[in-house]
């Protein structure tokens, strides 16, 4: 992928003080002071610091309070909790780096003691850390080694992961204020829409679709229905289509055509065609549509994938139908799935072999959402890094 990964969230280094990861030999504060951990405390879900109910010692003394979690001691000011009074009991600022030097001071005047962890972090985390922006990813070259074992693990579980986040998708957008069968069709299609505006026109697609239930559509013939969308969509229409750099199979004229003949089929399929196994429904939908108006093989099958096999997942989950909720999953886990070359790359370039995960759209999710996100806390492999 051409875009450069993200700078590692502020959660991570909660985790590594939740985890303790790092070395606690000798402990002390910035001015010096003795620190022995008693209890890191409870990660806080809500507003306010990010650790309460800790324990520690300072030269001896016993502390009970909050923690509060920071990439830098500037952070301290910049998120204005000098001026915050729940942040009064915090006992304890912990933080990566101490450049600035700045001492952290409460709404009520008095100043915390600081813990910086850089130095204290063990050499394989300190290096992945060190990284800011790559086009790799952040464990590949700079950790001694690599556990395929948990690659696999962690693939498997990106991939589940990936299905109820697309499961989640779907809900978001579910019209809850109209009858299931015709609600679950329009969440459908929302997203169906959505891909078919890939790469530059997601939102002009979706914005499309919420104005097509208006129109009718549902009950108009096919070519009406393919020249009703037209017209929304740019006659006199404010929505913002991007042309610029669009190969001719994804210009907005030709992704609209194909959205409108999936909407016709699919609006005029009755509820209990989708109770057949997941190929069989799908097949109903596309094959009836005009060789003109198909979306190409490559993204019909994304659209199988990514929308329809999680939409039958739900549509299962909502009518209690465990059979449909069971082979709609099965055949996500189990499936090969296309994967771009641009995703593939960087795990090979890292050294990982991929196997039967070539095939799988957890590689995707991985890629996007635990390596250029930097969620490298909730990974497998870069625990196995760092431990190794």
């Amino acid at each position: 992928m051409a875009e450069a990964f993200s700078a590692y969230h502020e959660n991570l280094f909660q985790w590594i003080w939740e985890q303790v990861e790092f070395d606690c030999g000798g402990l002390q504060t910035d001015c010096g002071k003795s620190i022995a951990i008693g209890d890191v405390g409870k990660l806080n879900h809500g507003a306010g610091p990010d650790f309460l109910q800790a324990r520690v010692f300072i030269d001896g003394l016993e502390w009970f309070g909050a923690v509060e979690i920071h990439k830098s001691s500037d952070d301290w000011f910049r998120h204005n909790h000098h001026l915050d009074p729940n942040f009064n009991n915090v006992i304890l600022h912990v933080v990566y780096s101490d450049e600035e030097k700045r001492r952290a001071v409460t709404e009520a005047g008095s100043a915390i003691y600081t813990l910086t962890l850089k130095h204290r972090l063990h050499k394989s985390l300190q290096n992945l850390l060190e990284i800011k922006q790559s086009k790799q990813l952040p464990c590949g070259g700079h950790v001694s080694f690599i556990n395929q074992n948990a690659f696999e693990k962690q693939i498997r579980i990106a991939h589940n992961h990936y299905f109820e986040y697309k499961v989640k998708e779907l809900l978001n957008g579910y019209p809850a204020e109209k009858p299931l069968s015709v609600a679950w069709k329009w969440c459908l299609l929302t997203q169906i829409f959505s891909t078919l505006g890939i790469p530059g026109n997601r939102e002009p697609m979706q914005q499309l679709c919420k104005l097509l239930p208006k129109s009718g559509v549902a009950v108009l013939s096919f070519a009406e229905c393919i020249k009703e969308a037209g017209a929304l969509a740019f006659e006199g229409s404010t929505l913002n289509w991007v042309y610029a750099g669009m190969r001719p199979a994804s210009r907005p004229e030709k992704r609209v055509q194909q959205a409108a003949a999936i909407c016709h089929s699919l609006l005029n399929l009755p509820l209990g065609e989708f109770f057949q196994s997941p190929e069989e429904s799908w097949g109903k939908i596309v094959q009836g549509i005009p060789k003109q108006y198909r979306a190409g093989k490559g993204r019909e099958q994304l659209l199988f994938t990514t929308n329809f096999l999680p939409a039958l997942y739900l549509l299962g989950d909502l009518l209690h139908h465990d059979a449909l909720s069971k082979s709609a999953k099965q055949y996500w886990m189990e499936g090969r799935q296309f994967v771009p070359h641009e995703i593939k790359k960087p795990f090979q370039q890292a050294g990982f072999r991929l196997g039967a995960n070539a095939g799988k759209l957890g590689l995707a999710h991985q890629f996007k959402r635990f390596c250029s996100e930097r969620n490298c806390h909730r990974c497998e492999v870069f625990k196995s890094a760092i431990r190794s």
